[in-house]
């Protein structure tokens, strides 16, 4: 009597198994000392990751498929820091009942064309950065109002939640740059390396004041 033939099975993989192929950057953000400014506001830090192999990891979406919004709402541009990937569509919007304008200007060495154009209430426009850059946003109009456009290399940034805590996830296995801005802080970067299936702990202090 033939033997029966021998069937190999594959084993299907675990739902969670695509997130076991990737890490995790968490920690804390805090401040060795708080400005006196009425705008401070922790949560308005960006951490991120810079680094070869980010820009091109296969769960990145495309920066191109949707737009992200900054408004203008009671004289203040909503939110006050976004952080946006390059190439990404951004909407402008007047929600307010008065004519602003949107003035935008380069901290450090220019990466993106800048533009001053008004906006009148109820009006939208939109503008693209192609590259990475840090933008001011002023109205030249009402000079309160101020804003700041972090234009990044990638999808991996997350801003901090109130008690400073922070978690970048689905970071492919490497050794990559964590960079920690703040509008009134010099920018802190650390080395950090990702290994499948863990989470790093990393921990930034800002020092110095800046931006």
């Amino acid at each position: 009597m033939a033997a029966a033939p021998l069937l190999w099975l594959a084993e299907r993989p675990a739902p969670d198994a695509a997130e076991s192929l990737t890490g995790i950057v968490a920690g804390h953000i805090t401040f060795a000392s708080v400005p006196v400014d009425e705008f401070f506001a922790p949560t308005d830090a960006v951490i991120y990751l810079t680094g070869e192999g980010l820009e091109a990891a296969s769960q990145v979406p495309d920066p191109s498929s949707a737009s992200v919004l900054m408004d203008q709402i009671d004289y203040t541009f909503v939110p006050r820091v976004l952080p946006t990937v390059a190439g990404t569509e951004l909407t402008f919007h007047n929600g307010d009942s008065e004519l602003h304008n949107i003035h935008t200007y380069a901290k450090g060495r220019r990466a993106n064309r800048m533009f001053n154009r008004g906006q009148p209430p109820a009006s939208t426009f939109t503008a693209t950065f192609a590259r990475p850059d840090s933008i001011l946003v002023q109205c030249d109009i009402h000079s309160q109002m101020i804003a700041h456009i972090l234009v990044l290399e990638n999808h991996y940034f997350v801003m901090p939640d109130e008690d400073g805590s922070y978690a970048i996830a689905g970071v492919p296995p490497g050794r990559y740059q964590l960079t920690a801005w703040h509008e009134m802080f010099d920018r802190v970067s650390v080395p950090v390396e990702v290994v499948s299936g863990e989470t790093v702990s990393m921990d930034v202090t800002f020092v110095s004041s800046g931006g």
